[in-house]
């Protein structure tokens, strides 16, 4: 900017000089008798006329260049952005993918064991491959979460003024991969009597319906990140912009009316602090 400013004014003293050194020379002639008054007035009013004409000319030439430049600059950042949308839909679609898979799991893991609790001559239900299941999933959950964030942190510039949603969607995958991890904890210490009872069943029920419903809003969460980001980045392109998720039960809300960005922030100071100690209390633990 300061070197742009100096070439102009570099510039303008050289026109400045170039006009004075004119005049001097059209007085010099006109002082000798070279030149009528007449003469003299008319060549440095043509002078000037050419002067200013230039001066016009530049002066629109560089807002021309200025305009083409932020023109270029702007489509730059389109294409930029178009890329960035492509790299973290994908992710988020696969994300999401993961999310469906893991869930449903936690859908019809209640209705297998109801099922073999009325008739397990015909129906199975095997405890330890559950226990076996709930390790993978968790893998399979955290890898999607993985990839989800690692395309994110590679569009960073892109996307930055929405990293609060995507602190605030791995802040509620942690959550629920403690709850899987305590699920896991609880199935490896309950007899498989104890399920096979009323109150077990319920018990069972309630726990994989927790979790189901934490993956679920996920989901949702998801959908809402891609649509924030589709309308941020390809809105003005297309003149257009996709429409809100609108949940019909108050009590479930969108990512941008739960993902308030200084409480997500504060919350991620929270969680950080929380990680340092219990890393630092697992390291000075015998």
């Amino acid at each position: 900017m300061k070197t742009t400013v100096l070439n102009r004014i570099k510039r303008y003293r050289l026109i400045l000089s170039i006009i004075g050194a004119y005049a001097l020379l059209l007085f010099i002639l006109g002082t000798n008798g070279i030149l009528s008054v007449s003469d003299f007035v008319g060549n440095i009013t043509i002078f000037i006329g050419w002067i200013v004409a230039l001066l016009i000319a530049g002066i629109h030439l560089s807002k021309t260049r200025k305009d083409n430049k932020e023109l270029k600059r702007e489509e730059i950042r389109r294409s930029l952005e178009i890329d960035a949308f492509r790299e973290i839909n994908k992710a988020v679609t696969n994300f999401g993918s993961a999310l469906v898979e893991v869930s449903n799991k936690y859908l019809w893991w209640p209705y297998e064991l109801k099922m073999y609790r009325e008739d397990p001559r015909y129906h199975k239900f095997n405890k330890a491959q559950i226990e076996l299941k709930t390790d993978q999933q968790r893998v399979h959950l955290m890898g999607g979460l993985t990839d989800f964030v690692l395309a994110i942190e590679a569009n960073e510039i892109a996307v930055i003024q929405y990293d609060h949603l995507r602190k605030y969607i791995q802040f509620k995958v942690d959550d629920v991969n403690e709850l899987i991890m305590k699920f896991s904890r609880y199935l490896m210490v309950t007899k498989r009597e104890v399920l096979l009872t009323e109150p077990g069943y319920l018990d069972f029920k309630k726990r994989c319906k927790k979790i189901g419903e934490e993956l679920h809003e996920i989901g949702s969460y998801l959908f809402d990140y891609r649509i924030e980001l589709m309308n941020s980045m390809l809105g003005e392109t297309f003149d257009s912009q996709v429409p809100i998720r609108k949940p019909k039960d108050p009590k479930y809300k969108t990512l941008t009316q739960v993902a308030i960005k200084e409480e997500v922030e504060k919350e991620a100071e929270e969680r950080e602090k929380k990680f340092l100690k219990q890393s630092q209390k697992e390291h000075y633990e015998p």
